[in-house]
């Protein structure tokens, strides 16, 4: 027999009364009350499962078109040794699925997949004509503020192959063009090949209407995680004569917030690669988030912390934060010798009337 009184149920067994706590007792203290003085929101139970919820999601588990749960790559290690994974082998794993990662993350931005919503997620990064000036030709050099243009492929002439400004760059997580297409702006005389692990952001940047085929060969390519040796990733061999990179063929090679999503094993790999295809005195051209910054300090962190400065995010794609001498030496391995320096930008929002200090290393390495 079950007695409830007062948000108690007393089970009655032969002579033994046993008493249990009811933990949805508040939900049936409505009964008989006006709907006006009901209690608003979910049961107290619901929303400590809608908590738990959170706590998983914050730990990088996704869920699939289906709605089933899709573990991210720090779960999916199906090594039976009960040896407890570390962090560093945590940071490998997530960098081995970033190409899975980021293609759920651009997914989740591109919505229907329609071609009516435009991926917008990042600003377009016209500063870099200040920063890389390396690529500029002189009338930019001379008034660096002038606004460019847009593109229109039909009334705009192909590169000069002759020029002075001519270059050939190679960028890396190129994503939809946001770094790509102000700097194809900015200078005419510029060819890009344009590489990125995520099938849904190359085909958004070969549908923006300033794309021109003239000037800029896009193609997918998992730099970081397809080739684990790290000889040759994006050489004729490992990708075939239609996309491949010569040696020694590349002007310069632009990297900006693309380091920050490898481990550190990836990031030496990736280096090497980068020296491969730079020309004797090409240049690759840095930019990335900096220990500094103020979502490495706890307060803003952008996901579950693994290792010291280095984060998975909900969605499964890493957020390394790097120091100077860790970039500088790591380039200098591979014959990549240059400088570095901490540049800051500060972020307003002016709906709260806060502002945000954001930490960034800029560097510029010579090939040897």
């Amino acid at each position: 027999r079950l007695l409830h009184v007062q948000g108690v149920v007393f089970l009655a067994m032969s002579s033994r009364v046993v008493s249990v706590p009811v933990a949805t007792t508040h939900v049936a203290t409505h009964r008989g009350l006006p709907r006006s003085r009901r209690g608003g929101g979910a049961p107290r139970t619901t929303r400590r499962i809608s908590r738990c919820c959170r706590r998983k999601a914050m730990s990088g588990a996704v869920s699939d078109e289906s709605g089933k749960r899709t573990p991210t790559a720090t779960e999916t290690n199906t090594n039976t040794d009960t040896t407890p994974t570390t962090t560093s082998t945590r940071a490998s794993l997530a960098t081995a699925d970033s190409g899975n990662a980021w293609e759920r993350f651009y997914k989740t931005h591109a919505g229907k997949g329609d071609g009516k919503k435009t991926i917008s997620v990042y600003k377009d990064r016209h500063y870099l004509r200040k920063e890389f000036t390396e690529l500029m030709p002189r009338a930019v050099l001379e008034d660096p503020g002038a606004w460019p243009l847009a593109i229109d492929p039909e009334a705009t002439r192909p590169p000069d192959d002759n020029s002075i400004d001519y270059k050939l760059v190679l960028e890396l997580g190129c994503g939809v063009g946001n770094s790509a297409f102000p700097l194809l702006r900015a200078n005419l005389d510029l060819r890009l090949i344009c590489v990125d692990c995520s099938p849904t952001a190359i085909s958004t940047l070969t549908q923006n209407p300033e794309f021109d085929g003239r000037r800029c060969r896009a193609f997918v390519a998992d730099v970081a995680g397809s080739n684990p040796c790290g000889n040759g990733a994006l050489s004729v061999a490992q990708i075939g004569s239609e996309n491949g990179i010569a040696d020694e063929s590349i002007d310069a090679v632009t990297c900006v917030f693309f380091f920050s999503a490898l481990d550190e094993n990836a990031f030496a790999r990736v280096a090497i690669e980068c020296a491969r295809v730079l020309k004797k005195r090409g240049v690759l051209l840095f930019r990335d988030y900096a220990k500094a910054d103020v979502k490495n300090n706890g307060s803003f962190s952008p996901g579950q912390e693994i290792d010291p400065s280095v984060f998975v995010r909900p969605d499964g794609t890493l957020a390394v934060f790097v120091d100077e001498a860790f970039v500088a030496s790591t380039f200098a391995n591979v014959a990549l010798v240059g400088t570095t320096e901490i540049v800051t930008h500060t972020v307003t929002n002016r709906k709260l009337n806060v502002s945000l200090d954001r930490y960034f290393v800029q560097g510029r390495f010579v090939k040897q």
